[in-house]
């Protein structure tokens, strides 16, 4: 049988789950790495301009920027480069035709009729920046996809 016995001193510091200086540093961690998540966050936006250009420029008219499109919507999980992270690489999808390339990133189906992973968002329903996605912004990204080494 263990644990205390009557008339033995109090459990010290060394006897409890965690010592003051391991909840220190714990909380340490736990603060560098919510700065670490908004300064990548903060960083995400300002590759993607302002948030809401995908937006704008469907508004105005102009044609879509498809580096900022991809910055704000695809880069988190398929990399900056495009070249897979927690996403497959896209290079293979920059050979697919525009039917093809709008039917994976609205409906989340590939050519050869395989439905991506339940993390790819489904555009459709989604938007991009909030708003339904237009042809010409999935024609923009899927050009800037073709523009990647």
């Amino acid at each position: 049988m263990s644990g205390p016995h009557p008339g033995s001193p109090r459990p010290g510091p060394e006897d409890r789950w965690f010592t003051r200086r391991q909840v220190t540093a714990l909380v340490a961690v736990l603060a560098l790495a919510a700065a670490l998540g908004t300064a990548a966050y903060q960083a995400g936006e300002r590759l993607a301009g302002t948030g809401g250009g995908a937006v704008v420029t469907a508004a105005t008219g102009t044609v879509p920027d498809g580096g900022a499109l991809y910055a704000a919507s695809c880069a988190g999980c398929h990399g900056a480069d495009a070249g897979g992270a927690l996403g497959p690489a896209l290079r293979a999808s920059a050979a697919w035709s525009g039917a093809d390339f709008t039917q994976a990133v609205l409906e989340g189906r590939t050519p050869d009729g395989r439905t991506l992973g339940a993390v790819m968002p489904r555009f459709a329903a989604a938007g991009l920046d909030g708003a339904p996605p237009t042809q010409a912004q999935l024609d923009a990204l899927h050009a800037y996809l073709k523009t990647l080494p």
